[in-house]
C-alpha cells in the first residue's frame, strides 16, 4: 500500500513540476508591454517602497545603514533625521529612473519574446543593477570613508531586497491578473462567437409566450405553414419529413425571422429560400417547388412575388 502511495505521490509531483515549467514557458501578455502599463508598475513599486521604508524605519532597517552626517552633505543637512529623508528621496528617485529605463528597454526589445521565466531573470538582473547603483550613491554621499565597497554592497543588497520584495511581488501579481483577465476575455469572446455560430446554424422558434419550442438547423427547415392559431413547421430529420405545431401567429413568427432566409411568400406560408428548387408559373399562379417527396408545392401571392424573385436572383 505504501509503495502504491509513493508512486502516486511521485506522479502527482511530476505533473506539478511539468505544469510549473509550462507556466514559466508561457509568454507574458502583450497588454503588459505598453509604456502606460510599465509606468503604472514603476510608480506603484516606488509608492510601495516609500511606504515600506517609512513604516519599517522604527525597526532599524534603514538606520542600520548608519546614515551619518558627512562633510560631503549639503549645509541644510544638520541631523540624522534630515540625512534619512535625503537618503530616502535619493534612493527612490534613483530606483525609479533605473527601473523605468529598464522597462523602456524591455518594451522596445522584448515585447514579443519575453516569457515568465525570462521576466523573472530580467527582474533579478534589474534588482542587482539597482542595488549596485544605490551602493555607489551611498558610498559617495553617506559613506565617503568606507574602505570596503563589497561589504557595503552586501548590506545594500540585503536592504534593497527587503525594500523591493513587496513591490516586485505586487508587480508579478499584477501581471498574473492581467494574464487571467486576458484569458477570461478570450474565453468570453470564444463563447460569444460560438453562440453566434450556433444562432447562424440553427433557427429558434418560439410560442406566443415567447418560450422556445423548436430548434432546427437552417438547412433542415423547409417551410412554416399557418394553421389557425398555430403554425406548422416542416423540417427534415433523419431523411424523413417532420411537422411540429407551435401555438403562435404567422405574423409574429415572420417578425422573429425577418432578417434571415426564411421569407413570407403567402398569407399562409413562409419558406426557406435556401431550399427552393424551382419557381414555376402556370395558369393557376406562381408556385415554389422544393423537390422533396411529401412536401407540397407552395403558392406565391402577388404581394410577395417581387420579394421572392429578388431573393432568388441574389
Amino acid at each position: 500500500m505504501s509503495s502504491w502511495w509513493r508512486r502516486l505521490e511521485t506522479g502527482r509531483r511530476s505533473n506539478q513540476i511539468t505544469m510549473n515549467r509550462d507556466i514559466l514557458s508561457q509568454p507574458i501578455p502583450r497588454s503588459v508591454f505598453t509604456y502606460r502599463s510599465q509606468a503604472m508598475i514603476v510608480l506603484t513599486m516606488a509608492m510601495i517602497a516609500v511606504i515600506f521604508i517609512v513604516i519599517f524605519r522604527p525597526f532599524n532597517i534603514y538606520e542600520s545603514l548608519d546614515f551619518l552626517i558627512s562633510k560631503n552633505l549639503p549645509n541644510f543637512i544638520d541631523s540624522a533625521e534630515d540625512a534619512f529623508y535625503l537618503a530616502l528621496t535619493s534612493v527612490v528617485l534613483l530606483g525609479i529612473v533605473m527601473i523605468f529605463g529598464s522597462r523602456v528597454i524591455m518594451v522596445r526589445t522584448m515585447r514579443n519574446l519575453l516569457t515568465y521565466r525570462g521576466y523573472i531573470l530580467w527582474g533579478g538582473i534589474e534588482f542587482i543593477i539597482v542595488a549596485l547603483a544605490i551602493t555607489i550613491l551611498s558610498a559617495s554621499l553617506f559613506h565617503p570613508e568606507t574602505t570596503s565597497i563589497f561589504r557595503l554592497f552586501t548590506k545594500v543588497l540585503g536592504r534593497t531586497a527587503c525594500i523591493l520584495f513587496i513591490p516586485y511581488a505586487f508587480c508579478s501579481l499584477y501581471i498574473v491578473i492581467i494574464d487571467k483577465v486576458s484569458q477570461l476575455k478570450a474565453l468570453h469572446e470564444s463563447i460569444a462567437n460560438e453562440e453566434i455560430a450556433q444562432q447562424k446554424a440553427y433557427i429558434l422558434l418560439y410560442d406566443e409566450h415567447n418560450e422556445m419550442r423548436l430548434s432546427v438547423k437552417w438547412e433542415d427547415l423547409i417551410m412554416i405553414e399557418s394553421a389557425d392559431n398555430y403554425v406548422c413547421v416542416w423540417y427534415i430529420n433523419n431523411d424523413q419529413i417532420k411537422k411540429v405545431l407551435i401555438r403562435n401567429t404567422m405574423k409574429r413568427v415572420a417578425s422573429q425571422l425577418s432578417k434571415c432566409s426564411v421569407q413570407r411568400c403567402h398569407r399562409s406560408y413562409m419558406i426557406n429560400m435556401d431550399r427552393v428548387k424551382v419557381l414555376r408559373r402556370d395558369k393557376e399562379g406562381v408556385f415554389i417547388e422544393f423537390g422533396i417527396e411529401g412536401v407540397p408545392d407552395v403558392p406565391i401571392s402577388r404581394t410577395y412575388i417581387d420579394n421572392i424573385t429578388s431573393w432568388l436572383m441574389k
